[in-house]
């Protein structure tokens, strides 16, 4: 099985060395943005642009409250967003009760996650574990539909809650010990290589010009053209051999083009070929 390392923190990590996290070779991050529709995390806004700057692959997470209305929570988090952009999906936790029936719990969490779908065009993964899911949420719902973080720890596999078969991302520890990092942290798996995770973002470039987190490609066919832009319609701007290690900027496109350099796109995959592999 591939899987790729990943972190999720919130203001109990207090400042994180973001430099030394991406160093240590974790690829992406969920950070924790909102409580509710009453609390943000007040090391939401450090913990976003230092990550983006070290080059993990960001999301932010919400952590629901069944008590409190829907439309609300989903205003404070978008609030708290801005218009920052998301590379994973966002996410919903839902791991709280707070003595709220089952029924109303279900509501609450199909709610806000229309909610985030509509907002942000694609569903948000959902953060839970099989001891709180199954006695909490009804299966009436396709939860199939919402990609699954699970959560839990000291085994070689995870129990899936209810409605799920597969998760694509798994919190394996809760007292990890992680560079750059004083307390104990959050210990996550994508379920997947480094290339599935670039795809499962979907193509969607990270803000600013700056390496992901180390990644590097070599080019693996004779020649590769560059291009101005990541399509094959943009313009010719210089050669790779093969061989070549370049590191990746960022990612974008509808296959999978990297940017090596501002305004040089190399094609990773693209129309059916593979022209790199990731190092």
């Amino acid at each position: 099985m591939c899987l790729v390392p990943g972190i999720d923190v919130s203001r109990w990590q207090r400042e994180i060395d973001w430099v030394r996290v991406a160093s240590a070779g974790y690829r992406f991050t969920a950070i924790r943005a909102t409580i509710g529709n009453y609390y943000t995390d007040p090391r939401f806004y450090y913990n976003w642009e230092e990550a983006k700057q070290a080059g993990l692959l960001v999301a932010a997470y919400h952590v629901l409250t069944p008590e409190r209305p829907a439309d609300s929570q989903m205003e404070r988090f978008f609030d708290v967003i801005g218009d920052r952009s998301t590379d994973l999906p966002l996410v919903l936790d839902v791991e709280l009760s707070r003595d709220v029936s089952p029924e109303n719990i279900t509501i609450s969490v199909q709610a806000c996650a229309e909610l985030i779908e509509s907002e942000e065009g694609r569903n948000p993964v959902i953060y839970t574990a099989r001891w709180f899911w199954d006695r909490n949420v009804l299966e009436e719902a396709d939860w199939t539909a919402y990609d699954l973080w699970v959560a839990h720890y000291g085994v070689d596999d995870p129990s899936l809650p209810s409605g799920w078969e597969e998760w694509a991302f798994w919190q394996y520890s809760d007292h990890g010990e992680v560079p750059g990092i004083g307390p104990a942290t959050d210990l996550n798996w994508f379920n997947g290589t480094v290339e599935d995770l670039l795809n499962y973002v979907g193509g969607e470039p990270t803000e600013g010009e700056r390496p992901l987190a180390g990644l590097q490609a070599r080019v693996a066919v004779e020649t590769v053209h560059l291009r101005s832009g990541p399509g094959m319609n943009y313009g010719h701007v210089g050669e790779l051999q093969e061989g070549d290690l370049v590191n990746v900027v960022s990612f974008s496109g509808e296959d999978i083009w990297i940017q090596v350099e501002p305004g040089r796109w190399a094609p990773f995959r693209a129309r059916g070929k593979r022209y790199m592999e990731l190092e």
